[in-house]
């Protein structure tokens, strides 16, 4: 686990009370900074990261044939654009997930592993309960806002950290850009809505969302000169420049601590 105790206290850990209604800071498996940390809110898209961990622990095959229902086509949100009856690799249906944030995708992926969306949302909270998560319950597996869906800033960085140990997570999340071609011959093309990566040193994903109950979400993880650093965001207005700076702060921190040799 990148963290294991839970916050007793924020107040001590909260130098920035404004930027988020849940956060949390973690440097080299330590929590650096928190704000209600294992309050439950909307996860919107990063629940995404729980769906693509149900995917790879089942049976996983990038080249099977996934086949865009109607229920997938008309989805709300982030889409690829997928059209009623198309189809694609369920690898590249995997990486417009994770890149694109795309719902069509998303339902896609699901219906054809599990048969129904409830059907998917069941095996992501057998999931979460496997691994000791407290805070979360998922209804959608595209994280879109449904009753009763929610998770906490210390449960959605257990998830992240865990699908980040996945060369197929790991590798889709870092893309700025991808193409796909779908197996009808058309080309889609998308692009990550991580601003972060490209932009502040070290970013190498994860995922970024947003609903609107949910608010403006982000994970992000972030390696310097052999330090790691993590970030959660739950409702952050000013995610994209509050992120950045948070990350630096935090990286100085380490160095400051390194060079005082502790």
């Amino acid at each position: 686990m990148v963290l294991g105790s839970r916050v007793a206290a924020a107040e001590p850990l909260d130098p920035w009370p404004r930027v988020a209604s849940a956060y949390l800071v973690v440097a080299d498996g330590e929590l650096l900074w928190a704000r209600n940390a294992d309050a439950i809110r909307p996860p919107a898209s990063l629940a995404k990261l729980m769906t693509a961990l149900v995917l790879l622990a089942h049976d996983w095959d990038p080249d099977a044939t996934i086949i865009t229902s109607r229920t997938a086509a008309g989805i709300e949100g982030s889409r690829l654009g997928l059209r009623a009856g198309e189809r694609l690799r369920a690898g590249d249906a995997f990486t417009a997930l994770l890149v694109r944030s795309a719902n069509d995708a998303c339902v896609a992926l699901a219906e054809h592993m599990a048969g129904s969306l409830a059907a998917f949302a069941a095996l992501m909270n057998a999931r979460a309960a496997a691994m000791g998560l407290q805070e979360s319950h998922f209804v959608h597996p595209c994280g879109l806002d449904a009753p009763g869906q929610g998770s906490s800033a210390r449960d959605l960085l257990q998830v992240a950290a865990e699908a980040m140990q996945l060369s197929e997570v790991a590798r889709a999340v870092a893309l700025t850009d991808a193409v796909v071609t779908t197996l009808d011959g058309r080309r889609l093309f998308m692009h990550t809505g991580n601003h972060l990566l490209g932009r502040t040193r070290g970013v190498e994903g994860i995922k970024s969302g947003y609903t609107g109950k949910a608010g403006k979400c982000l994970i992000a993880l972030a390696h310097r000169d052999g330090h790691a650093v993590w970030l959660v965001m739950l409702n952050a207005p000013e995610r994209w420049f509050t992120a950045q700076g948070m990350i630096d702060a935090a990286f100085a921190r380490v160095a400051d601590r390194e060079g005082r040799g502790e």
